[in-house]
C-alpha cells in the first residue's frame, strides 16, 4: 500500500511537471519539438514562450520573411486554436487575429497589411512594374486552404505609378474594395477623383477563372502616363484605355475588349 502511494504520488508530481511546463513552455523547445510539422521555416533569436513570443527572423529557402511576434491562446490545449500574428520587414508588415475554425477551415479577422507594390516585380498586363504603398484592412476572411471562401476588404494603393524602363507613369491615390461570399470574390479599383488618371476596374474571381475589366482615362496631358497608356492598347478618341483580361487561375490566358 506504502509502495502504491509513492507511484501515484510520482505520477501526480510528473503530470504537474508536464503541466507546469507546457503552460510556461519556452518558444525555442516548442518550435524545436514542432519543426517536422513547421514547412521548412527556420527560426533566429526566439523568445518568450509558446503563448507569447517573437523570433527575430523567420526564413524559409530563397525568402526572408522578416521579424514575428505571435500570441496563442492556451485554449489551444483543447484544440481551439486561436493566434495573434505581428509579422514585419521594411517593405512587408501584416497584422492579424486567426481562428482555426476545423483542419481545413481558417477566420482571419482585423488583419492588416502593408506592402510596397515594387515587391511584385515586374507584371505582363502592367507592361512595366507597380510602384507605391498598398495598405489593405481585412475585416474579415474565412479560408479553406489558401482560397477565400469569405471577405471583406479594402485599402489604399498611395502614390501609384508604374515603372516602364527608365520612366515612371503616375496613376496618383486608388482605391480597393473586396468582397466575397461562397468562394465567388469581386474586386474593385478606383481613382480617388483628382489624380493623373481616371481608373474603374473590376475583378472576379472564382476557383472556376477570372475576368478583369478596367477603364482608364488621363486627365491631364502627362507624355509618360499617354505613352504608358498607348503599350497597353489604342486609344479611344477620348483618350480612354479599355481592356479586359480573363482565363483560368492556373494559366494567363488574356484577351483585350479593345478592337
Amino acid at each position: 500500500m506504502k509502495q502504491l502511494r509513492i507511484v501515484l504520488a510520482g505520477l501526480a508530481v510528473l503530470v504537474l511537471a508536464l503541466a507546469v511546463l507546457v503552460w510556461f513552455m519556452p518558444a525555442g523547445l516548442a518550435l524545436f519539438l514542432l519543426q517536422s510539422h513547421l514547412g521548412g521555416l527556420r527560426w533566429k533569436e526566439v523568445s518568450g514562450t509558446i503563448w507569447q513570443g517573437r523570433a527575430s527572423q523567420v526564413s524559409m529557402p530563397g525568402i526572408d520573411l522578416g521579424s514575428v511576434a505571435w500570441t496563442l491562446s492556451r485554449r489551444a490545449l483543447i484544440g481551439d486554436i486561436r493566434l495573434g500574428l505581428d509579422l514585419r520587414q521594411p517593405q512587408f508588415q501584416l497584422q492579424g487575429q486567426m481562428h482555426r475554425v476545423s483542419a481545413t477551415l481558417n477566420e482571419w479577422r482585423d488583419v492588416t497589411v502593408r506592402a510596397d507594390t515594387a515587391l511584385l516585380g515586374a507584371q505582363p498586363w502592367l507592361h512595366g512594374q507597380p510602384k507605391g504603398m498598398l495598405e489593405m484592412h481585412v475585416a474579415q476572411a474565412q479560408l479553406q486552404g489558401y482560397w477565400p471562401l469569405q471577405m471583406e476588404a479594402s485599402g489604399v494603393w498611395s502614390k501609384a505609378a508604374v515603372r516602364t524602363g527608365q520612366e515612371q507613369a503616375p496613376l496618383g491615390k486608388m482605391l480597393i474594395r473586396v468582397t466575397g461570399q461562397a468562394g465567388v470574390m469581386q474586386a474593385m479599383l478606383d481613382d480617388d477623383g483628382h489624380g493623373p488618371l481616371q481608373t474603374a476596374g473590376r475583378l472576379s474571381f472564382s476557383p472556376l477563372g477570372w475576368d478583369l475589366r478596367v477603364n482608364l482615362k488621363p486627365r491631364r496631358n502627362d507624355p509618360v502616363l499617354l505613352h504608358w497608356l498607348h503599350t497597353l492598347g489604342p486609344l479611344a478618341p477620348d483618350g480612354t484605355v479599355q481592356l479586359r483580361y480573363r482565363g483560368g487561375l492556373n494559366a494567363f490566358n488574356s484577351t483585350t475588349g479593345n478592337p
